[in-house]
């Protein structure tokens, strides 16, 4: 996604699930899933924990987002697979 100047910075606590067969490496699988919802863009993913599941890995990430003006951190949970996010 594109950057835009109206989008606000944002870092954020986040823990969610990434499949094992996401394309690419583990930060471009966190990337992928964020950025898949309108109103957010990610700038860092820095990846602090990780937990091996059958048939996913739960990561925990510090992550520097910028989000749209009708974007909250709250909203980041509604994307499928992200248990928990907070603002750092």
């Amino acid at each position: 996604m594109a950057v835009h100047s109206c989008h606000r910075a944002t870092d954020v606590a986040l823990r969610l699930a990434v499949s094992r067969d996401a394309a690419g490496d583990l930060h471009a699988g966190v990337r992928t899933k964020l950025a898949g919802r309108d109103g957010v863009d990610v700038e860092h993913v820095d990846v602090v924990a990780l937990r091996p599941r059958l048939n996913d890995l739960t990561v925990e990430v510090d992550a520097s987002l910028r989000l749209a003006p009708d974007t909250e951190v709250d909203d980041l949970t509604d994307i499928v697979g992200v248990h928990e996010a907070r603002p750092r």
